[in-house]
């Protein structure tokens, strides 16, 4: 564990042009990578990843002046997890960060040093409709593509709820020398709004399943507080 993960910081900025694409596993696939302390939680059998793709702007410490502020593009395998227990309300409303990207050297070395996010270095191609990501390994190269065409898909809700699940989503869990930790992420303002996802192609996972996706195209007022004792 680095020790600059423990020092408190408080970060703010702003989120630009967030999606967030959503699709299931089997959950065989990913239990092993998560604390034995957390619980993956279930959808007959599957579990559900949350995608974040967005634009972070003007990103600084709170006690640093805003002009020394950074921007770069951030991408995360978020996890939902089995939290109703920890919950007043008796609701699931937590994730684990599983992995997260950015193609900026200095930013992924950054936040695997102060944050959870198990940030990475990747390769990424963005156009307004169509994203890729691309992360050469020992093992070979792994990828990820979908594609968006700004229509809001037929029918009715998603099926299962889905944009109610993934719009109660407000605190991330990480484990740390044995005891749970957890931070809020989810802005006062979350404005999601589904989008119609033409195309989805990923070989990281060997059982992935595309189950709908999102987009708030406001932009949004943004602070990560340090986690704390979950």
């Amino acid at each position: 564990m680095n020790l600059l993960e423990k020092i408190p910081v408080r970060y703010v900025g702003e989120l630009h042009d967030v999606r967030l694409i959503n699709f299931s596993v089997d959950k065989s696939e990913v239990e092993s990578r998560v604390p034995w302390h957390l619980v993956v939680r279930d959808f007959g059998g599957r579990a559900m990843i949350s995608m974040v793709d967005v634009s972070l702007k003007r990103m600084h410490p709170s006690f640093v002046p805003e002009s020394l502020h950074v921007n770069y593009r951030h991408v995360s395998f978020r996890l939902l997890l089995e939290d109703s227990h920890r919950n007043v309300d008796g609701q699931n409303r937590g994730l684990f960060f599983l992995e997260s990207f950015t193609d900026q050297p200095l930013i992924a070395q950054g936040g695997r040093w102060m944050t959870d996010y198990n940030l990475e270095l990747a390769t990424m191609v963005a156009t307004d409709e169509q994203f890729t990501l691309k992360q050469r390994t020992h093992a070979g190269d792994r990828w990820l593509h979908y594609a968006l065409d700004g229509q809001v898909p037929k029918g009715g809700g998603c099926e299962g709820g889905l944009q109610e699940i993934v719009g109660a989503l407000d605190r991330a869990y990480s484990v740390r020398d044995g005891q749970v930790r957890m931070v809020r992420i989810q802005p006062e303002k979350w404005p999601i709004e589904r989008v119609n996802c033409t195309r989805f192609e990923t070989n990281f996972f060997r059982t992935a399943r595309l189950e709908g996706a999102f987009r708030v195209k406001e932009m949004i007022h943004y602070q990560w507080h340090p986690s704390q004792a979950g």
